[in-house]
Order: C-alpha cells, then structure tokens, then sequence
C-alpha cells in the first residue's frame, strides 16, 4: 500500500514534466503554483507519524518535517507566482522584447527544476537516515546548479561554488551516517575522541549546507549572479531542510551534543557568519550585495538559536526560517518589479529615482531588509530580541556584535531606500504607479503579514508550537 506522505514527493516529480511542456506560456507556472499549493495543504492535512521507507531507510512524515514542507511549498508557489507576474507586464507594457531572465526571473526552465529539485529536498526532509538525506539533497543540488545558472553563458562561478559545497558535504555526511548506525546498532557508548571526531565531521558537513564562514561565498555568488528569484529559491529551501536535517540529528543522537566543541562550534560559528553578514551588508553598492549578505547574517543567527538549544530552540529556529522565508521573498517581489525599468544592473547608481514610479516596491525592499534586521514593528524584532537575551547569558560580548551586526544590515537597506528616492533635480515625468498589479498585491500582503505578526507574535507562535508539541533539542 502506498503512503499517502509518498503523494508530497510524486507530486512535484509528475508535475514537472507538464509544466516543461507548457514552459513558454503561463500555464506552466500556473500548475506548477497550483501544485505547491495543494502539496502545502496536503502536508498540513496529513497525519504525523506514519512510517515507510526511502530507500530501504525509514522514512517519516513528523511534526518538524511538516511544518518545513509547508513552508517549502508555500515559498515556491510564491516565487512562481512572482516570476509568471513580471513576464506579461514586460511583453504587454513595454511593448518590446526584453530577456526576463536578465531582468527578473529564471527562464522559462525556472518552474519545471524547481519542482524536480523540491521533490528530492521533500524526500530528503521525510528520510530519517542522515547518509540518505545527504545524497537526496545532493541530488537536489544538481537541479539547483541549473536553476542558479539559467540562461547565463558569460560566468559559472555562482553554480560552480555551490555544486563544489554541496558535493563535498556529502563524503563527511556518510561517514557521520556509518558512524551513527555502528553505535546505535551495538549499543556502545562513543569513546570520547570517536565523539570528537563524529562532531566535527557533521559540524563540518553542516557548515558548508549553512554556508557557514569560509564557506559562504556560494550565497553571496548566487545573489550576485541569478535572478533573484532563483536566488531566492536557493537561500529558503535549502537552509529550511538543513536545519530540519540538524534539528533531527540532535534530537535522535543526544550523545553527540556532549561534545561542548559541537555546541561551541554551532555558537561560534554562527556568531562569525552573522557579524560578517551584517558588518558587510552595510558596505553593500548593489540590491543583490544587499540580498545576499543580509541573507547571511540570518544564518548565522538561526545558527546560534538551534547552538544555544533549550526548551523554545525549535520553536523560534522554526519561527525564524519562516520569518526569513517572508522577508526575502519580499524582498525578491520589490527587486523585481525595481528590474522591470529595463536594466539588469541592479546597484544603487543604476536604480536612483525608481521609488518615484515604483514606491511600493522600494517600500516592500526596506520592508523586507528591515525584517531580517529585526527592526521594530517586524516579526523579525521578536525573534532577534529573544535571541539576544538568550545569547547575553552564555556570552555578553557576542550579544553586543550581534546587535551591531544587526545594526549594520539596517545601515545597508537605508541605504539601499534612499538610492531610490528621486533627487530634487530628478524631474523624469511618470506615472505614479508602475509596479505590475500581481507584484504590488504581493508586496502589499507580504509586508503586511511581517507588520501583523511582529504586532501579535502568537498568530504564528502559536501554530508552531501546537505543531512542535514539547519537542526540544537536547543542549
């Protein structure tokens, strides 16, 4: 008999090969939309704990890999959604071939390899054997090449650090794998240096899938060089299944977490990711530096939440990945609509003046950077406040770099907003209002969703912790 959790991989797997037929016209981002819909709501729907096998490994639809499908399907459909919206407005409005590719989405390839490379991440997030999520999200990796490449023929170095990063993961990650199993199998107690050296295999493997410093330049090339919408793509999934890969492995193996150098390690680690992410956002000439830096710093706080474990450790990491899912696709919505002047270019010299034609979109980009930041008012303040206070008791010094750090991705979207203000010398005549109406829609709700839920955290607390039940990582 066949599961019905096996339906949330076969979907996107059966959808693909229709949505490539239908590529070139926007049916083929309507049904693949409509299909991860309907695979956020059937993963919401089904019952938890049902138990099969991936690959003759056990495989299990749980409270944690749940609320990461939802969150996977539901940040596709947007993108779709985003990515079809830009291509009528640019063939129907400017009355001109441009490439879509350059300016805003991935080619018209973007919909059918997303839904491929999401049905290995959906299986990878339903595996429960480390080796095999490894090699599943391997396999979403080589998909994800393409998506980041797209139609771009003069540099394959964004695709080429993050295929290199991925490929290495996966040697350390069956090692950890085989470890595991040898001492769940025996029933033996891990002498301590087998402890230390399994620690630091996985830490290692973890921080080239969290593009953890040195291994960030993958992130950073890949704003730099997709669209933002295949960037985008790439920065939400794929941390989502990481941490939900993380979170699993700690839960299951609470012997690993009395190495002090792993729960160390995840500190540190996310401490440095996160001061250079936000020192460097604020230094940032171009939208994509912003995007990919500001992106960054968010890992590296995620990082120091699930690090510094307690009672809400998965709550409020699972809470930030959804924080970080609205923020940048707000953001990619804004930058969008900003590429839609006709320039590929997105850096600060090339966009001066946009917010007089298109205010909302520069509204929804210091919207969506501010969220990340954790301003005030956002969603994003509570998660970082909660963070602070945690990270002031077990290192003061590391809260006030944090804070700064913060402060500094703040700076970068500030400056980003007022590139965009006209000058007074700017007196190009326009409409006032030029965002497609799709776009602004998005940006209106997206934006508001992070003022709504930064207003009453509990409207997404709440669900989570229903769905996280007394769920708790083990540091």
């Amino acid at each position: 008999m066949i599961p019905a959790a096996f339906w949330l991989i076969a979907l996107p797997f059966g959808a693909a090969p229709v949505v490539y037929f239908f590529r070139r016209v926007g049916v083929g981002a309507i049904v693949a939309a409509v299909v991860a819909l309907f695979s956020a709501w059937l993963a919401l729907r089904l019952p938890v704990g049902l138990g099969w096998r991936i690959l003759g490994r056990p495989a299990e639809l749980g409270p944690l890999s749940q609320i990461s499908l939802v969150l996977l399907f539901t940040t596709t459909a947007l993108l779709f959604l985003i990515s079809s919206a830009t291509v009528p407005f640019i063939a129907g409005v400017r009355k001109k071939v441009i490439d879509a590719d350059a300016l805003t989405g991935a080619g018209r390839t973007f919909y059918p390899l997303s839904l491929g490379s999401l049905g290995f991440l959906v299986a990878a997030s339903l595996a429960q054997h480390l080796g095999i999520t490894a090699i599943l999200v391997g396999m979403a990796g080589i998909f994800a090449v393409f998506i980041i490449q797209g139609s771009r023929l003069e540099s394959i170095r964004a695709a080429q650090r993050f295929l290199i990063l991925i490929s290495l993961s996966l040697p350390l990650f069956l090692l950890v794998s085989w470890r595991i199993d040898v001492y769940q199998l025996s029933g033996l107690r891990p002498l301590p240096r087998s402890l230390q050296e399994t620690a630091l295999l996985a830490g290692i493997g973890f921080a080239l899938w969290l593009a953890v410093v040195p291994f960030h330049g993958w992130v950073t090339a890949t704003t730099a060089e997709a669209s933002p919408i295949s960037a985008t793509f790439i920065l939400v999934v794929f941390p989502i299944v990481a941490f939900l890969t993380l979170s699993q492995m700690l839960i299951k193996t609470p012997w690993l977490v009395q190495s002090s150098q792993l729960v160390w390690g995840m500190v540190l680690a996310g401490l440095v990711t996160a001061s250079l992410g936000g020192f460097l956002t604020a230094f940032q000439r171009g939208f994509s530096g912003l995007m990919g830096y500001s992106a960054l710093y968010d890992l590296g706080c995620t990082l120091i939440i699930f690090g510094l474990g307690g009672p809400t450790a998965i709550l409020m990491g699972f809470a930030a990945l959804t924080m970080r899912a609205l923020a940048l696709t707000l953001i990619t919505a804004s930058v969008s609509a900003l590429r839609l002047q006709g320039t590929a270019d997105d850096a600060f010299a090339q966009m001066a003046g946009a917010a007089r034609p298109m205010p909302l979109a520069a509204a929804g980009l210091l919207g969506g950077g501010l969220t990340l930041a954790g301003a005030p008012l956002t969603i994003g303040f509570v998660l970082r406040w909660h963070l602070l206070q945690n990270l002031a008791g077990f290192e003061a010094s590391g809260a006030i770099l944090l804070a700064l750090a913060g402060l500094g991705v703040v700076i970068g979207y500030l400056r980003g907003f007022r590139a965009l203000l006209p000058t007074p010398a700017d007196k190009r005549p326009g409409p006032p209002f030029q965002e497609p109406l799709l776009i602004a829609v998005f940006i209106v709700v997206l934006g508001g969703v992070c003022l709504v839920l930064g207003l009453f955290p509990d409207m997404l607390l709440a669900p989570l912790r229903e769905l996280i039940g007394g769920m708790s990582l083990p540091i």
